[in-house]
């Protein structure tokens, strides 16, 4: 990714931010090293005339030659050049004889006039013999034949050797700090930059329909936030792609299963009525027969295009039901007496149980009603005769669960994974005896779905088979 200007303009910015500020602060701190070596070395001034003034606190001793010569040694080793004058400021001592000329006028100087207002008296100027910068310090002591002004000096260009050591040390401490930062900020721009560059990458792909490019290497920063994103964008475009191309099969397969269901009671109807045409209507034997089979394929056909229309429905509204808290007791009393007359037909033992006081659940009473309803027909339809039907509620403070069971033909393992689909029959003779159009638990998977719940089924051939909703508790 160091080919893009996305990265280039990053890095380069990163540069001109390092060396701004490595410039910046250099130059701070070489400002603080001079005001500092400048301020040391004024203290040591001071210090050294702190140390000179026992040499001359007699007044007398220190003028004998001898004495004159181990306090110039003393400033020699001390680089530093001494200077005594009396109270008039006439010049008494040099430690620097080619400095300053017998006849020089003192008077004139800052640091001697403020020797005598203050305690110590500072200046730095340049000397006009040596053209030197000098930095001066003066101190007026009391001596037994009268003051006496000491004054040491240093030339500036000992500190600006020290100065250029400070130099040095800084520019090579900088250079190897700029690199160094500017390693960082290439190693922090590509973590920037690279998983910029994937992600528009994994953008332009999407935009161009490859709707299974992904961003892999996601950072776990803002960014990596951002790319997870993406991803879940296109996560979710490819759903709604593929859920379009499963719809549209589904389309396909819904008309084409239709058309071949209501073939059958079509074919039945054809038969039957050119039967009773061609004379068979006389035959008082067949004729009403013949006309109740008619009659049941009509009615099957209405069933079936009623379950159309109502899966139909079902589909459309899927997931903007407002879900509301909802009871299951009066639901299960109604679905009850609408089975109840089939159940006393068959000979039908049929159980309720509540395991809990509560039934209440977010839900939609209708959708409820025609999940019971068509679980509970369903499993008085292939329930034999003198079989047994119970229906359970179990409450838990997150769920509700109802549970249809009976002592039918059982559904095969191979086929429970399929019931739940449109026009899936396990025993499609059967089936169509019973009246059914292969079209219930297809509605009532869509409605709990809907009022976003969960069924599953458990079953053993002939031994029955269990159903069971879950849907939150209200």
């Amino acid at each position: 990714m160091m080919h893009s200007k996305f990265f280039w303009k990053n890095f380069l910015s990163f540069v001109v931010i390092i060396c701004f500020t490595t410039f910046v602060v250099s130059y701070l701190l070489i400002l603080q090293a001079k005001q500092f070596i400048e301020s040391t070395t004024t203290d040591s001034l001071q210090e050294k005339l702190v140390i000179f003034a026992p040499y001359f606190e007699d007044g007398v001793s220190w003028r004998e030659p001898e004495n004159v010569k181990k306090i110039i040694a003393v400033a020699h080793e001390a680089k530093t050049r001494l200077t005594v004058l009396d109270q008039n400021e006439n010049l008494l001592l040099e430690s620097d004889p080619i400095e300053v000329q017998p006849s020089e006028n003192q008077k004139t100087r800052p640091e001697l006039k403020d020797a005598k207002i203050k305690s110590v008296g500072i200046d730095k100027r340049i000397s006009p013999i040596s053209k030197l910068e000098t930095l001066y310090s003066a101190k007026q002591i009391t001596t037994s034949k009268g003051p006496l002004l000491l004054r040491v000096g240093v030339p500036m260009h000992k500190l600006d050797d020290r100065l250029k050591d400070i130099f040095v040390a800084l520019g090579v401490g900088a250079a190897f700090g700029m690199l160094l930062s500017v390693l960082i900020a290439l190693i922090l721009v590509r973590r920037i930059t690279d998983p910029v560059s994937e992600m528009t990458k994994v953008a332009e792909a999407i935009s161009h329909g490859n709707y299974t490019a992904r961003i892999r290497r996601l950072p776990s920063n803002e960014l990596g936030s951002l790319g997870e994103a993406i991803n879940r964008l296109a996560e979710a475009v490819e759903a709604n792609i593929s859920r379009r191309e499963k719809m549209e099969k589904i389309r396909r397969e819904f008309s084409s299963n239709i058309s071949h269901e209501l073939k059958t009671p079509l074919t039945s109807i054809k038969g039957y009525a050119d039967t009773l045409l061609e004379g068979a209507i006389d035959d008082k034997e067949n004729n009403l027969r013949f006309l109740r089979i008619i009659n049941n394929n009509v009615e099957r056909m209405i069933s079936l295009v009623n379950e159309s229309l109502n899966l139909a429905t079902i589909e459309a509204n899927e997931g903007i039901v407002e879900l509301t808290p909802v009871d299951w007791k009066p639901i299960i009393q109604e679905a009850i007496n609408r089975h109840q007359i089939r159940m006393n037909d068959k000979n039908i033992k049929f159980k309720t149980n509540f395991a809990a006081e509560s039934s209440l659940v977010k839900g939609d009473r209708k959708a409820m009603f025609h999940i019971l309803d068509n679980l509970l027909q369903n499993a008085v339809s292939y329930t034999p005769a003198s079989g047994e039907v119970e229906l359970n509620v179990d409450h838990s403070p997150r769920f509700c669960e109802l549970s249809v069971r009976d002592t039918g033909i059982g559904i095969a393992k191979a086929d429970q994974s399929r019931i739940f689909e449109r026009f899936y029959r396990v025993d499609a003779a059967r089936t169509r005896n019973e009246g059914g159009t292969g079209l219930g638990l297809a509605i009532v998977k869509h409605l709990v779905i809907q009022i976003q719940g969960t069924i599953s089924v458990d079953s053993e051939l002939n031994r029955g088979s269990i159903f069971t909703v879950r849907l939150p508790s209200a």
